[in-house]
């Protein structure tokens, strides 16, 4: 008789380390778990707008119908939102330029809700750049690192950029 009840407390004995030892790892586990869904969602945020910059690049580059689609800033505004997945990005946040290759000066920007009146400063040649910013922000607040403003571009920004020629009057011809 006396050989069971030894038996049972040494059971409970293992249950209360076992208790504390999980109450030990948890906090470590759900740290672990949670770093790893951010950085997911950061990727993801990452991924949706550097998609975004080159949807709305391959629109204003495009040639068709009436009006030139790269004199459409309404249009390559409503590419760049359309394709953003799962985030917003407003107007502010979606900066079109465009200028005649990689270091020079920006010939004309193309700010909301303004269209090109006069296409025809644009030439063969020139690029379309667009750049577009979307806030990144942590689920959770951790550190204060949730807390931050995303009106000052400094904090938790993601951009990208993306440019394309204009193809514009390319002349084709026949043999």
């Amino acid at each position: 008789m006396i050989k069971p009840i030894k038996k049972l407390t040494g059971l409970k004995m293992e249950h209360a380390q076992t208790m504390v030892e999980f109450a030990l790892v948890f906090p470590i586990v759900l740290l672990i778990t949670y770093g790893l869904i951010e950085f997911g969602r950061m990727v993801f945020i990452y991924a949706a707008v550097t998609g975004s910059a080159r949807e709305g690049t391959r629109y204003g580059a495009a040639v068709g119908g009436t009006t030139p689609q790269y004199a459409d800033c309404a249009g390559i505004r409503n590419a760049v939102r359309s394709t953003a997945f799962l985030i917003t990005i407003p107007d502010n946040r979606i900066v079109i330029r465009y200028d005649s290759g990689p270091g020079t000066a920006t010939k004309t920007n193309c700010p909301p809700p303004l269209v090109i009146t006069d296409p025809s400063h644009i030439i063969l040649g020139d690029r379309i750049v667009v750049q577009v910013n979307a806030c990144y922000q942590p689920i959770i607040s951790f550190l204060n690192i949730g807390k931050m403003d995303c009106s000052n571009p400094a904090n938790h920004n993601i951009t990208a950029y993306n440019a394309r020629t204009i193809l514009k009057q390319v002349p084709i011809t026949y043999p």
